[in-house]
């Protein structure tokens, strides 16, 4: 039986940041879906359900210290947001 923990899987500076940008997201209303790994370990991306901002952590190349971004840290979910495209 494998018993691996999420410490195991994410290092505490990545939880840590995933954590605040949720916390900052759900604070404007985002109701953030999955977060997918984007560039090997480095960067994931979750996006609002809502609207479709994004919100992201990365760990920049030579550095120790998670950082978190993405439009939906700075505006309020408004659904009519998403663009769709058309055929």
């Amino acid at each position: 039986m494998n018993l691996r923990g999420i410490n195991d899987l994410y290092g505490v500076g990545e939880l840590e940041a995933t954590g605040s940008a949720l916390i900052e997201a759900h604070e404007r209303g985002h109701d953030l879906g999955d977060w997918g790994p984007t560039i090997g370990k480095r960067m994931r991306v979750a996006k609002c359900r809502g609207c479709g901002r994004l919100v992201w952590t990365v760990l920049p190349p030579g550095e120790e210290t998670w950082r978190v971004g993405g439009n939906a840290l700075s505006a309020d979910c408004a659904p009519g947001f998403r663009r769709t495209l058309r055929s």
